[in-house]
């Protein structure tokens, strides 16, 4: 009885996926003319998307395992509470810091890729400090002792031991984050000013300002294909550098 029920479930969600992409044959069969995106602007989407994964996990690694062996619970909130405020709100406020580093600097990053990259990172900074954490913490000391005891260092330990077991954990981190990132929209039009043009921000304009409701449709499952498909290369590097 559980079995058809998990059954059932997993056919329903399987159907509602992949049901959409059946918008495919419509353009295939001359029903639509398809608004394709520039190259230059997949590339630009993918590499921002990576960039961010991998800049949000090299930050919160170390903030996770702090937080996973000597942390508090005040020091977790303290981390996670960005959590609680909305994109819209991040980015302004990203704004005004820009203008004050500029100000005081001459470093320009509005409507600059850099802007964006660190947009998008403080944004999704939390997701891979939590995935990590959860890794981090379940992590049994017994290894790492006996690492110890045969005559590793500590940091022997934790590049041949530790991180090799939270390798799972970060490919989750990065798979979360990247996910996330490629479809962003409210960080490359705010603090791209639209001069970062990507592939959500494409699809932005397709639904919203030239109402081509087909096309964006279709582009959006397009995306969704894509990032699976880099997901899974990036989990198969990442589970044989692991083993």
């Amino acid at each position: 009885m559980i079995r058809r029920v998990a059954l059932a479930a997993f056919a329903s969600v399987v159907l509602l996926f992949y049901v959409p992409f059946l918008a495919l044959g419509y353009y295939i069969s001359g029903g639509g003319d398809l608004k394709l995106p520039s190259l230059s602007m997949v590339v630009t989407t993918f590499l921002l998307a990576a960039a961010t994964a991998v800049v949000a996990i090299a930050v919160a690694y170390p903030a996770a395992y702090y937080l996973a062996k000597y942390g508090s619970e005040f020091e977790f909130a303290l981390l996670t509470a960005p959590l609680w405020v909305g994109t819209l709100l991040k980015a302004y406020s990203l704004l005004a810091l820009f203008a004050i580093v500029e100000k005081f600097t001459g470093i320009a990053l509005w409507g600059t890729a850099a802007g964006v990259l660190v947009g998008m990172v403080y944004e999704y900074l939390p997701y891979a400090l939590l995935t990590l954490y959860a890794a981090v913490e379940k992590l049994s000391e017994t290894p790492v002792n006996a690492a110890r005891v045969l005559g590793a260092s500590r940091l022997q330990a934790f590049f041949r031991v530790e991180l090799p077991l939270t390798m799972p954990g970060v490919a989750a981190a990065f798979i979360l984050v990247f996910l996330f990132a490629m479809g962003e929209v409210v960080m490359p039009a705010v603090l791209g000013a639209w001069k970062v043009y990507t592939f959500g921000s494409y699809v932005w304009d397709l639904y919203f300002k030239a109402r081509d409701f087909f096309s964006g449709s279709v582009l959006s499952l397009v995306l969704a294909a894509l990032s699976l498909l880099a997901t899974y290369v990036v989990v198969r590097t990442i589970r044989s550098i692991s083993i």
